[in-house]
């Protein structure tokens, strides 16, 4: 028996909409995926059907596209392992957690709508820590999302990123190969569709290093940034209903939130410890060699051209 989760009549129209999902074809499609794996002995991935679903909704079905994100997402992690190698829920992570740096309201923006994650990168500590594994606990944090809400793997994700009191030293620590690199890992390789990615509170001079830092994208993404002059005109995209009390909204308080996730997460420790055995060995891939492993993803060039300032 299958142990997929049913969607609710909404979701599941949205799902035939926008990741074209038929329901009576998903087990059999997961299972060439498998049977595919199966035969890639270069590649070690988590074969749970929740995990294989979220990708193929991910690529509207499209089996090859999905074997060629499974491929990518696990293959990144020789060339970016300090953001996404040696994932533990240990003391440290749960001390970066505690900061608040990552807040997933507990609602989606509507029943049937994509869900919301707040990123405060004022409270990354840059004497005590440091941009990398900001982005490690958000991508574990996005992988646990990934198979356990099907909003996010349908209707995708809006990133709110508050820039409120980040100071110059904080900023100057995303160098452009590490935001390329996950922006690369998001685009290309994250089971989950980032529909637009807010950034409020932003003061002068951080947009400046904004801008530098995204000219270093590739020219087309399949997302759009918005700068917001003022935190209130993200409510021009969002509903109230979207966000934390403390924005205004009546989504929860960010603290009902990080318990909520402190307590996922820490449920979860035996998932990530065994984290280490996934990954690709490229002494035993036949073929071409993988996009990562021959450099075509990790170069430096691209214009940035999404940026839109509200």
């Amino acid at each position: 028996m299958s142990k997929l989760r049913p969607l609710e009549p909404l979701l599941a129209a949205l799902a035939l909409a926008e990741c074209n999902e038929q329901q009576a074809e998903r087990e059999a499609l997961i299972a060439t995926v498998r049977t595919w794996l199966a035969k890639s002995p270069y590649l070690r991935a988590r074969t749970d059907e929740q995990w294989i679903l979220a990708f193929l909704r991910r690529c509207r079905f499209s089996v090859e596209e999905t074997k060629r994100r499974i491929d990518n997402y696990y293959s990144l992690r020789n060339v970016f392992p300090e953001v996404l190698g040696s994932r533990q829920v240990n003391d440290a992570l749960m001390k970066q957690f505690d900061r608040g740096i990552h807040v997933i309201p507990k609602k989606p923006v509507s029943p049937q709508g994509a869900r919301v994650i707040i990123s405060q990168f004022c409270k990354v500590d840059p004497k005590q820590s440091s941009p990398r594994e900001a982005f490690k606990l958000l991508f574990m944090m996005l992988e646990l999302l990934a198979q356990e809400c099907d909003n996010a793997t349908v209707a995708g994700l809006f990133w709110v990123v508050d820039a409120r009191d980040v100071n110059m030293e904080q900023m100057l620590q995303y160098d452009p190969f590490l935001l390329k690199k996950s922006f690369m890992f998001v685009d290309q390789c994250l089971p989950l569709r980032f529909m637009e990615i807010h950034l409020v509170n932003m003061i002068p001079s951080g947009q400046t290093v904004f801008n530098f830092v995204t000219s270093f994208l590739p020219a087309k993404l399949p997302w759009k940034f918005v700068v917001h002059k003022k935190s209130e005109d993200l409510y021009k995209h969002l509903p109230p209903e979207a966000m934390t009390i403390e924005y205004g909204g009546n989504n929860g308080y960010q603290a009902e939130a990080l318990d909520y996730w402190r307590e996922k997460l820490l449920s979860r420790k035996d998932y990530f410890e065994q984290d280490a055995q996934f990954g690709t060995n490229e002494k035993l891939r036949v073929g071409l060699a993988n996009a990562w492993a021959s450099g075509e993803l990790s170069g430096t060039s691209g214009s940035f051209r999404k940026l839109e300032v509200d």
